[in-house]
């Protein structure tokens, strides 16, 4: 049997473990066919990789961050018939994978465990339970003989052939460790999983199939111990949702009925001949049961109301159709991210040929003289959509003509950018900035609002730019940020857009062209289209939301607009985001800048956009949106992201209406009687909305949302308690 071995890594701090355990890889008895490195979402670590690993193949994670996408991404580029498992951090015996996978010549054994020693800083220590080995990620003691059955293998080194992946699928998005993340337990759940569907078959010890597993000095504490014994017991909480309590627990239940006992009983004897390790040790098996249990009902209690949101995973090619966790027969295609293709409305139509590795749904985006005035998400079977399924949509663009207006440079306004920042991704606030100073704009600067808490960690140099500066706000939340960058700006507008995104080189044109050319304008807002749909999350965010722009048409508003709205001023999104806005300084100045109560890096967590805007509209005053105004926006990648920013939202609208009302109590009873409207328009199908027409996010994203808004208010009140408490 060709054998493929996956080795998974995040971060450079491991950098010299990764370099042992793929040596280890090169000196086994039996050699692999292929040994793959696959890199969650840090480039400079591929980078490293691929200089330093020219024999092995490096691969970057184009699934869903964390262990179970990197661990899936390999898998779908594996050739072997048996597929093992090496941590990044562990390095195998020379005899490990001969020994590991000699068990699957067996045609009732579906995969096998090794045994995984801890690697000690210094000397082993006397007072480590052994049976809470597993909180290193290494054999306990309670484990079965060898050749044993077992529920499942241990991460660090597991075996198991393909055929397990095509018959269930991969491992489940939303279990496994996200970078320092601890949820895991995904290889317990695809076990599971897949013994449901073939209880014959087994997965067995091999205990002669050696690893060694590093252990840091900061993972021996008792903090660290207790925190593992809790996360475990929330990620058994959220595998037992999964897959039914019978088998998410019952190896934990033979556990502590068994090995456990053993060994409390064995540290009372030590006590006696040396007290502190004993009483050490059988102080951390107490509480590490204590701690664990209290996570598996805490986990069990939150996600009873807070269901776990799981990515839809199938590593089938085609053929055998994958089967969900409760059995039924489903039959998704391996997810793939979505191609980006432009159209020009005015050239003649032509074939589009879907690059290789991309989905078979193509967004579109037909363009117009440089601007985008509109978009599809168009069907691609074989990866090609004809021209004259090309010619047949762009049928619904004619006579759209671009909002854009041309104005003399010496009659623009000068604009200064401003970025709120907490720098969580310094590579991404560079590229940011990069992009603006490569505007096509007369007159213009940058100024960066530094609005970390921990000034200590890294943040860009960008004093070698002449148009850059950098100021810093002590008060957290991006309304305090950008209120700070108004007082510094120098332009008679200021424009504001966020480190997660890339502008287009005329959008600062659009911006101040458009102030210009309608003085009587205070505010624009632009529009927003993702950057990238290169994860399920990502694409589930132009479904549920449809997006940040739903419109591709100049529009302006004012209290005395009369639109086919019953929400409106009140429906949030229409006037434009945050991360693509501009405003009058003389306007701000007037209306008292954003509310810094709101927004995020608060309690309330946003809102704080829509209610500038809205405070336009409310104090007799006129927003515009402006589509040629183009910026686009990195979304979210991962399930656990994109929920939370769900509840996000759900959180930062109610705190909007709870600051309105607040500040003038008739907006309440203006709110109730949009009441029954809101709920119908609530209520609507989600594809009515969805960007591509259709919906494919887990079910459950609604309540998610329902959660925040009741959270809203409350967390609100938080937010003004913290300001007055800060004044």
């Amino acid at each position: 049997m060709k054998s493929s071995v996956i080795i998974c890594a995040y971060t450079l701090d491991r950098w010299a473990d990764l370099q042992s355990a793929v040596a280890s890889c090169d000196h086994q008895t039996l050699a692999p066919s292929e040994v793959i490195v696959v890199i969650d979402y840090n480039d400079e670590l591929a980078q490293r990789s691929r200089e330093s690993f020219p024999h092995v193949r490096v691969i970057d994670n184009h699934l869903t961050k964390g262990l179970s996408g990197a661990r899936n991404s390999g898998v779908l580029a594996a050739t072997g018939d048996v597929i093992a498992f090496l941590d990044d951090d562990a390095y195998a015996d020379p005899a490990w994978l001969e020994r590991l996978t000699a068990p699957l010549s067996d045609d009732d054994v579906a995969g096998a465990g090794g045994w995984i020693i801890p690697h000690w800083p210094g000397d082993t220590p006397s007072w480590y339970p052994s049976t809470f080995l597993w909180v290193l990620g290494c054999s306990y003691d309670g484990l079965p003989a060898d050749a044993g059955r077992i529920r499942n293998p241990i991460g660090a080194s597991m075996a198991m052939k393909r055929e397990v992946f095509l018959a269930v699928g991969g491992f489940t998005a939303g279990l496994g460790r996200v970078g320092t993340t601890p949820l895991g337990c995904e290889e317990t759940e695809l076990c599971i999983r897949y013994q449901h569907e073939h209880p014959a078959q087994r997965f067995v010890l091999a205990r002669d199939a050696v690893v060694h597993h590093r252990v840091p000095a900061s993972r021996l504490t008792t903090r660290y111990f207790l925190s593992r014994c809790w996360a475990e017991g929330l990620s058994k909480a959220a595998v037992s949702t999964l897959v039914g309590a019978d088998q998410g627990l019952a190896a934990e239940r033979r556990h502590v009925m068994k090995a456990i006992p053993r060994e409390l009983v064995s540290s009372l004897v030590e006590m006696t001949s040396d007290p502190a390790t004993g009483a050490k040790k059988f102080f951390l098996i107490v509480a590490g049961s204590v701690a664990a249990a209290a996570g598996l009902v805490r986990g069990t209690l939150v996600l009873r109301s807070h269901p776990l949101l799981v990515e839809p995973v199938s590593l089938e090619p085609g053929g055998t159709e994958p089967r969900d966790p409760a059995g039924s027969t489903t039959a998704p295609s391996p997810w793939r991210p979505l191609a980006f293709v432009t159209v020009d409305a005015d050239q003649e139509s032509r074939d589009i040929v879907v690059p290789e590795g991309y989905a078979d749904t193509v967004w579109v985006e037909v363009q117009r003289r440089g601007d985008v005035v509109g978009r599809r998400v168009v069907r691609a079977p074989g990866g090609l959509i004809d021209h004259d399924t090309v010619a047949e949509f762009l049928k619904d663009f004619e006579g759209i003509e671009p909002s854009r207006v041309d104005v003399a440079d010496d009659e623009l306004p000068r604009v200064t950018v401003v970025v709120p920042t907490i720098c969580e991704r310094p590579e991404g606030l560079t590229a940011t900035v990069e992009h603006l100073l490569g505007q096509s704009y007369p007159h213009f600067d940058i100024v960066v609002v530094d609005n970390r808490r921990d000034r200590s960690s890294d943040f860009p140099d960008f004093s070698h730019f002449d148009k850059v500066r950098v100021v810093t706000e002590d008060v957290p939340g991006i309304s305090a940020a950008r209120n700070r960058g108004v007082r510094a700006a120098t332009g008679e507008v200021v424009a504001f857009t966020d480190d997660d995104v890339v502008v287009d080189s005329r959008w600062l044109r659009a911006l101040g062209g458009r102030l210009a050319h309608d003085p009587s304008v205070d505010a624009v807002g632009g529009l927003v289209l993702p950057a990238e749909l290169a994860t399920p999350a990502q694409l589930w965010f132009e479904e549920f939301f449809g997006g940040f722009s739903q419109s591709f048409e100049f529009a302006r508003y004012s209290a005395t607009s009369h639109l086919d709205d019953p929400l409106y001023p009140y429906a949030p999104g229409r006037f434009g985001a945050g991360c693509n806005m501009a405003f009058r300084v003389s306007t701000l100045e007037r209306l008292g800048g954003f509310r810094p109560a709101l927004g995020t890096g608060t309690p309330a967590r946003g809102g704080e956009d829509l209610a500038a805007f809205f405070d336009v509209i409310g104090s007799g005053g006129i927003v515009a949106f402006e589509p040629s105004a183009l910026v686009r926006h990195f979304h979210r990648r991962t399930v656990v992201d994109f929920e939370n920013q769900v509840r996000g939202y759900g959180v930062g609208l109610a705190a909007f209406y709870c600051a309105e009302i607040a500040s003038d109590p008739r907006h309440l009873l203006r709110m109730v009687r949009r009441l029954p409207a809101a709920l119908a328009w609530y209520a609507r199908p989600r594809a009515e909305v969805s960007a591509t027409g259709e919906t494919s996010f887990p079910p459950g994203l609604r309540r998610v949302q329902v959660r925040g808004m009741l959270e809203g208010p409350f967390a609100y009140l938080r937010s003004v308690r913290r300001l007055r408490q800060r004044s």
